[in-house]
């Protein structure tokens, strides 16, 4: 008797995991759904931006490419303070990072 009870519940424990199973299962790919739709939704809504940065960064591109042809000389004096300046600020941060010497004794 005492085994047929088990044997009852553990039948109905399966039943309502399987139940569980397929509710979570539904529930995923409702989520999974919506997401994608939305995600869709962001990409399409984001396109007309997209396209407009991309044709200024290209014109301003080519703006820069122009005056570099035009003026050489400047253009390495900005490249070369530019370099300078990272070089600088390198040392700077490497030099506030590193820590003091400890003096460590040997007695």
């Amino acid at each position: 008797m005492a085994s047929n009870d088990v044997q009852t519940q553990i039948s109905a424990l399966r039943a309502e995991i399987a139940a569980l199973h397929k509710d979570l299962g539904e529930r995923g790919t409702e989520a999974y759904e919506t997401i994608r739709d939305r995600a869709g939704n962001a990409v399409e809504a984001a396109r007309p931006a997209v396209r407009s940065a991309t044709k200024y960064v290209r014109n301003e591109g080519a703006a820069v490419a122009q005056t570099a042809r035009e003026h050489p000389a400047a253009l390495s004096t900005v490249v070369l303070t530019a370099g300078l300046a990272g070089v600088v600020i390198g040392y700077l941060l490497g030099s506030l990072e590193s820590e003091p010497p400890r003096r460590q004794r040997w007695f």
